[in-house]
């Protein structure tokens, strides 16, 4: 098997000119407009300079190449502009006039204007040393008819070394010759194009080089098919869009990650290529470690919180790991967010949450920040083995793993990370028994330490969590109930009623309840849209869930709540309607009575007091005898038209009836 050449892929100037043109696929169209820029700009007066931005991996330093090397095989082009290409690493240019005798240097290496460097160094002990280079490099420029374009990556480097007086004279250079032009690449955002104080602000064209698109990630891996011959590709390509999807999404559409994970995304007849991924971590280990050390500390913190939370988490919960201030977790996310490190999301009530941005960066994260065993660690094999393998699939590598457990042909490490992996993915409960008690004796035998690190079956936890309950334990089944790895939307929504009804944390209910609405979980969404009315918070979320549970479900209960967030609202002739599904049910009255009697209450909040009087009326279940208490305190609200009604009331009512007015006050200022 033809394997990737990852020292070419970290340094793509190592390939030949034939091997980048022809390798070039994507990021053809911002090549194209910059080069016809290039082609169309004579360059008589002063040009607009590029600078490229986006993370490591996404193509800048090869599109700098591409860029260049088609300046050098345009004829017409040859003969009036000279691309100097920079070395990545410009550690030497610390001082502006370091980039002009930097330049000299490059021109007299390619032949193309000798001793000018030398020339330069006649003047190095004068007070306007940097001048008289520029002077000189532009003199000889003219004289020999030529232009210079700048290919320099890493830009933000080098032009941070530079004082703010030197950037006050690099940008007058920029406005005043026309003999050169900068194309420039850039990991970061450049604070200094931002800042309005700064002397580059808005000064160059930003292009913003992001993830690539899933048509552009089709291309890159045809064309790594095609080089390396892997006629396996195509088929995957034309058959199996959503594993190209999910390759693009675990990598964040990153080139360099993409190339680095292909062996993988093309092997699915085994599973050595899983084995391989330590080695695939090592790989990518020199590129990352570069992304974290260019962080300050306070960076770094932050992306140890969130890395390690693997699911994206909130501004606050940064601030209390952290034990930083909000303002400065703000101002360093905002930072970490130019430095595309990591992606936002807008939640319901207009803060946002964070995640790491690069998906298979927070992966490498977690096998080598983490500790020897956590469970998080697991979680790469997890989304590996369920982008790369259909339900069928998974279940023959679940075969093969149980059966390499039964000979005892596996590494102690790995049958323990690839067991834990396997059973959080769908594969039938049948194996996943089998595949935890083999590993468990397997371990046993072999490495006894690692044993205890093995999970149970969810079997087991939802048999403990059901017998919990039935003793009122609720504190051990909310153990067993959140330990269980493969949860449906029952198995998400259990935790967050415990939470909701049995500790009243209403916000660990609603992050369940959520989870399991994601997941169509008609009753969870039921739970929640119950959670909003009782806490009055979200009214339109409220409506949202209940409708959708009431569609799903149209059950008693998940009418009530729709009927009850609908009077919320003021839609009081809907509510009605829905209503209709309990008020005519005989069994609800017997089931849901109390809820029934609260229906009514707001009915009487929202001055509904003749639709109450028709329910009670025309209803067939005597609802006067039903719910007598709530019929004289409505009647103490119709006094002036039934003033005799409201005088039936017998004396041992009184006191309930004034607590039902109470609450009936209450309601209307709570739900107004």
């Amino acid at each position: 098997m033809s394997r990737i050449d990852f020292p070419k892929i970290y340094n793509p100037a190592t390939q030949t000119t034939e091997e980048l043109i022809e390798n070039f696929v994507v990021r053809t169209a911002v090549f194209q407009e910059i080069f016809d820029d290039v082609r169309k700009s004579p360059m008589q007066f002063p040009e607009q300079h590029y600078i490229i931005q986006g993370t490591r991996g996404q193509g800048k330093t090869t599109l700098l190449l591409r860029i260049a090397y088609e300046i050098e095989k345009d004829k017409k082009l040859q003969q009036r502009i000279i691309p100097v290409i920079f070395n990545e690493e410009q550690y030497n240019i610390s001082r502006l006039y370091k980039l002009w005798e930097t330049i000299a240097e490059y021109l007299q290496e390619d032949g193309e204007i000798i001793g000018l460097y030398d020339t330069m160094q006649k003047y190095a002990d004068d007070a306007d040393y940097e001048q008289r280079c520029f002077q000189l490099l532009e003199d000889a420029l003219k004289k020999h008819k030529k232009k210079l374009i700048l290919f320099i990556d890493n830009i933000d480097e080098m032009l941070t070394k530079f004082s703010k007086k030197e950037h006050h004279r690099l940008r007058e250079v920029f406005m005043e010759s026309a003999e050169l032009r900068i194309i420039g690449a850039s990991s970061v955002s450049l604070e200094f194009h931002y800042d309005y104080g700064q002397p580059f602000y808005q000064f160059f064209k930003i292009q913003t080089l992001r993830g690539l698109t899933n048509a552009e990630t089709n291309t890159l891996l045809l064309k790594l098919g095609e080089r390396y011959k892997r006629e396996r590709v195509k088929e995957i390509v034309e058959n199996q869009p959503g594993r190209v999807e999910a390759l693009r999404r675990i990598t964040g559409g990153v080139i360099r990650t993409i190339i680095i994970l292909f062996d993988i995304f093309v092997d699915d007849s085994n599973g050595n290529a899983f084995r391989d991924l330590e080695k695939i971590l090592d790989n990518v280990t020199p590129l990352y470690k570069h992304r974290m050390d260019k962080l300050s500390p306070q960076q770094q913190e932050i992306v140890d919180f969130i890395a390690l939370s693997w699911d994206a988490v909130s501004a606050k919960e940064i601030a209390v790991k952290t034990k930083m201030s909000s303002k400065a977790v703000s101002a360093q996310l905002k930072q970490l967010e130019k430095y595309h490190i990591i992606d936002k999301e807008r939640t319901d009530n207009r803060n946002f949450l964070y995640r790491i941005a690069e998906r298979f960066f927070n992966i490498w994260y977690l096998m080598r920040q983490g500790r020897k065993w956590d469970v998080k660690r697991v979680q790469f094999l997890v989304e590996f083995l369920q982008i790369w393998c259909d339900e069928k699939e998974l279940q023959r590598r679940a075969n093969k793993h149980l059966q390499a457990l039964r000979r005892g042909q596996v590494n102690a490490e790995y049958a323990l990370y690839m067991t834990e992996a396997l059973i959080r993915t769908p594969i039938k409960r049948e194996m996943e028994y089998q595949l935890t008690s083999e590993a468990r004796s397997y371990l046993q035998k072999s490495h006894p330490e690692l044993e205890n690190y093995l999970s149970k079956p969810d079997s087991e936890y939802k048999q403990t969590a059901l017998q919990a309950l039935q003793e009122r334990d609720n504190e051990k089944a909310l153990h067993s109930l959140e330990n269980i790895k493969i949860k449906d939307g029952e198995d998400i929504k259990s935790p967050g009623k415990l939470y909701h009804t049995g500790f009243q944390d209403f916000k660990k209910a609603e992050k369940y309840y959520l989870m399991a609405a994601k997941k169509n979980n008609a009753g969870a969404m039921n739970s929640l849209a119950w959670l909003y009315f009782n806490q009055k918070v979200n009214r339109e979320k409220a409506i949202e869930y209940a409708e959708r549970s009431y569609e799903m479900d149209k059950d008693v209960y998940s009418a009530h709540t729709y009927s009850m967030v609908l009077l919320w609202n003021n839609d009081v002739q809907k509510a009605y309607q829905i209503a209709q599904e309990f008020l005519n049910d005989k069994d609800a009255m017997e089931k849901i009575p109390e809820d029934i009697n609260l229906f009514f209450l707001l009915l009487l909040a929202k001055k509904q007091y003749h639709l109450t009087f028709k329910i009670f009326n025309e209803n067939p279940f005597a609802l006067k005898d039903r719910f007598k208490p709530v019929y004289y305190a409505f009647m103490y609200f119709l006094q002036d038209e039934y003033p005799n009604e409201f005088r039936k009331m017998g004396g041992e009512l009184k006191q309930t009836v004034e607590e039902i007015i109470s609450k009936v006050r209450q309601l209307e200022k709570d739900y107004e």
